[in-house]
């Protein structure tokens, strides 16, 4: 029993002096990762050629920075939960020096092990609270993906917008070189004058104009998706072609599953829970906590009493805090509930702000994609026919060259605005869909 007793001292012992010799001294610096930190820059992966808005939402939500970071913060969380779900570690003690004499024989050692037990439930709550907190910052990082998958799509309709009004003002640009044409026989026929020369290359001076901002709305959008896309600057993007865009669903069942399952209410939910966790976990504090532990006496039989035997003590302990100061734990319960408070507030005005996004959405994706359906059928085709005829009358001298650019500019200005529709129709859609918890 002698050799146990002196063998868990020297434990006890060489552990203490490990700890101390660890905690002195230099602490070495944390050596950059260098590969990590290049990992966290700006990367020119490939994009596919006919790549549109959903692939590329698809590639930002695998390459931004700030969601992975928000990824990485989910596995963080995650990791707290077996830290505060464990037992604290166990205590050990040695006493040495001038120790009491018993009938038995001298004292020369005392070596002890303690393990405190919190009160039962307060481990369990603490990481179910851990838990939700986790799962919070989970729901979190899926609204902002939906928020960023928003974002690159309206950006890809600014450059779909871009390029489609540099292709529609370059062709127009064409036509007017033809009427130029047209405009130099008449006047060489004596049936035009050089006001129509001049205002034609008017028309076109203003195009090149246009053609100017339309090539620096270009660059923009596509240094908003390189930025989305943690691409380097001015990496290339694939052109921008016609996409076809889903109509907006039943307006009911959208304010619905923005409601209920969006990622912004799931987290305020998972929140909510985590406050409820540390109420429990703070009611639980009146109780006390307790400390088990063994200890053991080597004791020398060379005492001063006749009776001496040298016999080896062992026996336990049990101790437990006593929950006097009520103030700190009433504060606790204060805060936990004033937390279940704020948190259900914030969730009606999240709920209430989704649902305006989804009803604004909705009517803008619907008005957008009628006047779209206007242009195609109707206002377009006329426009053309009107030019057309315009300028045929004009050759014949029938006609005057201001009608011919009047109906002109009406053709070119009703393709700009069809253009503008697809645009506002797609990124209608785009809201509506990360308002509604679309992926």
């Amino acid at each position: 029993m002698k050799i146990f007793i002196l063998s868990l001292g020297a434990m006890v012992l060489i552990s203490s002096c490990s700890n101390t010799s660890s905690a002195g001294g230099d602490i070495p610096l944390v050596k950059v990762d260098e590969a990590a930190f290049s990992k966290s820059q700006a990367e020119n992966y490939h994009i596919p050629s006919q790549a549109g808005p959903e692939t590329l939402a698809e590639l930002a939500s695998r390459h931004n920075p700030r969601l992975k970071a928000m990824r990485h913060r989910v596995e963080r969380l995650e990791a707290k939960i077996p830290q505060v779900e464990a037992l604290p570690d166990p205590m050990a003690s040695i006493a040495l020096g001038n120790l009491p004499e018993t009938a038995a024989g001298r004292v020369d050692m005392v070596v002890g092990v303690s393990q405190k037990i919190p009160f039962p439930g307060k481990r369990r709550e603490e990481g179910l609270a851990a838990h939700r907190e986790a799962l919070a910052i989970r729901a979190d990082a899926a609204a902002y993906e939906l928020k960023l998958g928003e974002q690159v799509r309206s950006a890809w309709w600014d450059y779909y917008l871009a390029g489609i009004t540099i292709r529609i003002s370059q062709e127009s640009q064409s036509l007017l070189r033809v009427v130029e044409e047209t405009v130099e026989a008449q006047v060489a026929a004596n049936q035009g004058g050089q006001a129509d020369q001049l205002r034609v290359a008017n028309e076109i001076t203003k195009i090149d104009r246009d053609l100017a901002e339309a090539r620096r709305v270009e660059n923009v959008a596509k240094a908003r998706l390189n930025s989305l896309l943690n691409r380097p600057a001015g990496a290339l993007l694939p052109a921008a072609t016609n996409r076809e865009v889903d109509p907006p669903k039943n307006l009911k069942s959208l304010l619905a599953q923005a409601e209920s399952r969006h990622p912004e209410v799931i987290s305020a939910a998972n929140k909510i829970e985590a406050f409820r966790h540390r109420l429990n976990r703070a009611m639980l504090e009146k109780y006390p906590d307790f400390t088990f532990g063994l200890q053991g006496a080597a004791v020398a039989s060379n005492g001063l009493a006749p009776s001496a035997n040298g016999d080896d003590q062992i026996f336990g302990t049990m101790g437990f805090n006593i929950p006097l100061w009520q103030e700190p734990r009433q504060a606790m319960i204060t805060e936990a509930k004033a937390g279940i408070s704020e948190t259900h507030a914030l969730l009606g005005s999240t709920r209430s702000d989704l649902r305006f996004r989804v009803e604004d959405a909705y009517f803008r994706a619907k008005t957008a994609r009628e006047v779209s359906d206007l242009f195609r059928t109707r206002l377009i085709p006329d426009a053309k026919q009107a030019y057309e005829v315009t300028l045929t009358s004009y050759a014949a001298g029938k006609d005057t060259f201001t009608n011919v650019i009047d109906t002109w500019r009406q053709w070119l200005t009703y393709q700009l605005q069809f253009a503008q529709n697809r645009a506002q129709l797609g990124k209608a859609v785009a809201t509506l869909n990360a308002a509604a918890g679309i992926k």
